[in-house]
């Protein structure tokens, strides 16, 4: 069996991918990915999977420039 990683090992690896991610790259293609599995993909997920952010709002995640 393989050795388990400690919180302690995984919090570092974590943390040393901050800044190296370009999460709106990642978000573009799990969108695009999304709708190209359509039904077939959403059928496809377990049951009690939380549920994600809708495809038809045309965002990938809340804006913010309403900076007061």
């Amino acid at each position: 069996m393989g050795e388990q990683m400690s919180f302690d090992t995984l919090l570092k690896f974590i943390n040393e991918l901050r800044g190296q991610i370009d999460l709106d790259a990642i978000l573009r293609d799990a969108q695009a990915l999304c709708i190209c599995a359509g039904e077939n993909g959403a059928a496809s997920i377990p049951p009690g999977t939380p549920p994600s952010l809708p495809i038809d709002s045309g965002l990938l995640y809340p804006q913010q420039d309403d900076v007061l």
